[in-house]
């Protein structure tokens, strides 16, 4: 799973929107977008953003290992 499937799957169980994300992030709806959709990687500080909002650790955006 990707980051980008990731951080739309958590919004989506949180019931919120990209506008939403928007607000308590400071980040632009439309690089929420970009990042969800694959176009843009976020560095590790937006990813810690994005985590605290979304209440999980930056590393909870990476995939399960795989035994």
């Amino acid at each position: 799973m990707e980051i980008g499937q990731r951080l739309g799957d958590l919004g989506e169980h949180k019931n919120r929107s990209q506008g939403e994300e928007e607000k308590r992030t400071g980040l632009l709806r439309c690089y929420i977008s970009r990042v969800e959709n694959g176009h843009a990687v976020p560095s590790v500080e937006t990813l810690e953003k994005l985590g605290r909002t979304l209440e999980i650790p930056a590393s909870g955006f990476s995939p399960p290992m795989q035994t």
